[in-house]
């Protein structure tokens, strides 16, 4: 594979044909494929989607930097090629119910001969991609950690308002639910903190793995929403961390701890009223204004 002096669109469809061609060639043809450079992120690389009959795969603009490796590029298309071969944005068939989930990427990559490009590329974007990003987005980078710094004052404001729930409060219950599943104080599998919630996170708690916490959405801190919902929230996470993430297997862990009620009472509150809170409440509202 040679490099050419340009990264262009035109110069990503050669190199796709050519990974599609050498190593995608048993796949049947489905949408017909166009390729760009078209977005910049941190941390996402590539995408593809269908779009008017047609699948358009999408690579970090980014890496037209000749600093970037074209092992890297030639990685992200591979895996983008995968989804098409899996029936995501291309027309075909589906072949899974979810396009990441099992590791269904990675076994067809090195099912194809693509293991080695994959690690290689893992291993560029560990060693070097931070700083990269770093320094070719400082401007961006620094306008983020201001606004950053701003919603986290505004919600600080928030969680500090008189009778409004606390970080104890919310230990306090995790300790409470924890012994519902038989789980010690001493022995639970997260911690429990706050969210300073973007207007664009709508979930009411996220896991966060590298920290092993539960996060809940600010909003919660609110005393008109009901205990039951962050009752819930905590004992969701309990239940799939104890007894697997499976719609059966999480709904059967809940009940075996007594909070079927909880989680029906909760999960009618939310369809009601948490649109309207997120809409009127949210307090990044007057900075996105």
């Amino acid at each position: 594979m040679l490099e050419a002096d340009c990264r262009d669109d035109d110069w990503l469809a050669r190199r796709l044909q050519e990974l599609r061609a050498t190593y995608f060639a048993d796949v049947p043809p489905g949408y017909p494929i166009v390729a760009q450079f078209g977005i910049q992120a941190r941390y996402r690389f590539g995408s593809i989607m269908a779009r008017e009959g047609k699948s358009l795969i999408r690579v970090n603009t980014l890496f037209t930097d000749p600093f970037v490796p074209v092992f890297v590029i030639d990685a992200t298309l591979a895996h983008e090629l995968v989804h098409y071969a899996h029936g995501f944005g291309s027309g075909l068939p589906r072949r899974h119910a979810n396009p990441h989930r099992g590791g269904v990427v990675d076994r067809e990559l090195a099912r194809r001969g693509l293991k080695e490009l994959t690690e290689q590329a893992d291993a560029w974007r560990r060693e070097h991609w931070e700083a990269f990003y770093a320094r070719r987005c400082a401007r961006k980078l620094a306008r983020q950690s201001a606004l950053a710094d701003a919603a986290g004052r505004l919600w600080e404001q928030w969680l500090c308002r008189p009778g409004y729930r606390t970080v104890d409060h919310l230990r306090a219950r995790l300790v409470r639910l924890g012994a519902c599943f038989g789980l010690p104080a001493d022995r639970l599998p997260f911690d429990v903190a706050w969210l300073h919630a973007s207007l664009r996170q709508k979930g009411l708690s996220y896991w966060f793995r590298r920290e092993k916490t539960v996060r809940v959405h600010g909003l919660i801190a609110d005393p008109r929403v009901p205990d039951a919902v962050l009752d819930f929230e905590l004992a969701y996470w309990l239940a799939c961390l104890t007894g697997g993430t499976s719609w059966p297997k999480w709904q059967r862990a809940l009940q075996q701890a007594g909070l079927q009620n909880t989680a029906e009472v909760a999960l009618r509150w939310r369809g009601r009223y948490w649109k309207r809170f997120c809409v009127q409440d949210h307090p990044l509202r007057s900075q996105a204004g």
